[in-house]
């Protein structure tokens, strides 16, 4: 269900986090216009091209997932013409979301003060790395720092005395963008009941704030920070990975084991265990942890993960498997709820990219197109906001670029 269809939005932005944000917008049906420069786009196209992914073949997953259900339009409005041809298509908009930082949209004249003057109606969202106040406000940041760093995630996450582990592609980019859809949806909420626009921002500071929030406010609340890395004091067998005999993993997740030590016991086949006094009463069964960690871990590699999820299937247990990115795709939920979408491609065939989260009367959404070069939809789009061929054949070698010839005939 699109439920954003009339919805126009203007894109100006780059890299993942505040695009990921556009591409939420556009999945929820929006009419998203990226604006890029007309030479080299957006910089995340770059990525793969440069050789970032050997065996790519030319396809630029960024780019397809980023991108798609997307128009593109170049225009460089560093120049004066180029940004007068911005203006016009912010008159019509209803949402202008960015990436740059304070220093560049006043340069550039893209403030939310710029643009209001423009449409009194519209409503800014901007994406940063440190928050709009304070002495960083204008130092640039990447999720792998603001996020990741900065903001605490690494450190939690991350064994005492091993290495930092590494983020993955853009793991606080999507969040946030995520995160800006939402303020973007509460922002057409006010508008709706007082015709006003409004700002919506976003840090991927702030962001990483709420995300260990439960970290940040124990150690306020308390004095002292939880254990990190995944560890705890007496081990909950029924919380834990267990390794199983063909090499892959399980994880039970049943955090009521008083509930759960029954049900998992009989899943198991394991009714001794209901009668053993290390297990029971619960008390018990909570001080010899560390031996039951022990058998359970001794008992699933005994067997192939396919024998554990046949028995905790065919029971209440709270569990799931361990899985590798190919294996998610092929995961029977992932395929039933939709959570992957497809298009079409005219040059690489079908393309499956990843579907946003939220769904809508129980619908996924939809996959309108695949993701469009540099430019692509720039004279359909201006075209629609009244500039003639004659205007765009003036301003080609200035501030355009655009793919038809009809303009040169």
């Amino acid at each position: 269900m699109e439920i954003l269809n009339g919805i126009r939005v203007i894109e100006v932005t780059e890299w993942g986090f505040v695009p990921s944000c556009a591409t939420v917008l556009a999945d929820w049906g929006a009419d998203v216009i990226k604006i890029e420069h007309p030479a080299r786009g957006d910089a995340i196209r770059g990525l793969i091209t440069s050789g970032m992914i050997p065996g790519a073949k030319g396809v630029n997953f960024f780019v397809e997932q980023l991108f798609r259900n997307k128009k593109s339009v170049g225009i460089d409005f560093t120049k004066e013409a180029g940004r007068e041809l911005l203006y016009k298509l912010v008159e019509k908009a209803d949402i202008f979301v960015t990436s740059f930082l304070p220093e560049a949209r006043e340069r550039l004249m893209i403030t939310y003060e710029d643009l209001k003057k423009i449409n009194p109606k519209i409503i800014y969202a901007r994406g940063h790395g440190q928050g709009q106040k304070g002495p960083d406000a204008n130092r640039g940041g990447y999720d792998g720092l603001s996020f990741w760093a900065r903001g605490g995630v690494v450190d939690v996450l991350t064994p005492p005395g091993q290495p930092f582990i590494q983020q993955r592609p853009a793991f606080g980019d999507f969040t946030g963008g995520m995160f800006l859809a939402g303020g973007i949806a509460g922002a057409l909420f006010h508008r709706e009941r007082t015709g006003q626009g409004i700002e919506v921002d976003v840090s991927l500071l702030g962001e990483a704030v709420w995300i260990l929030s439960p970290d940040i406010v124990a150690a306020m609340t308390y004095g002292f920070e939880l254990p990190k890395g995944g560890s705890a004091g007496t081990p909950n067998a029924l919380v834990a990975t267990y390794e199983c005999g063909d090499g892959r993993h399980l994880v039970l997740m049943m955090l009521q084991h008083n509930r759960f030590w029954p049900i998992f016991a009989k899943a198991l086949q394991r009714e001794d265990w209901l009668q053993d006094p290390r297990f029971n009463p619960d008390e018990e069964r909570a001080k010899h942890g560390p031996e039951l960690l022990e058998e359970l871990r001794a008992i699933f590699k005994t067997q192939p993960r396919p024998h554990w999820a046949e028995l905790l299937n065919d029971s209440e247990c709270i569990w799931g498997p361990v899985q590798s990115p190919l294996e998610v795709v092929e995961d029977r939920q992932v395929k039933a709820n939709g959570y992957i979408l497809e298009v079409d491609h005219p040059e690489h065939g079908k393309v499956r990219v990843a579907a946003s989260p939220v769904q809508f009367s129980n619908e996924p959404p939809t996959m309108r197109n695949h993701a469009p070069e540099i430019g692509a939809d720039t004279e359909t789009v201006l075209l629609e906001a009244g500039v003639s061929w004659e205007e765009m054949g003036a301003l080609k070698e200035d501030c355009l670029l655009y793919t038809s010839d009809a303009a040169d005939e």
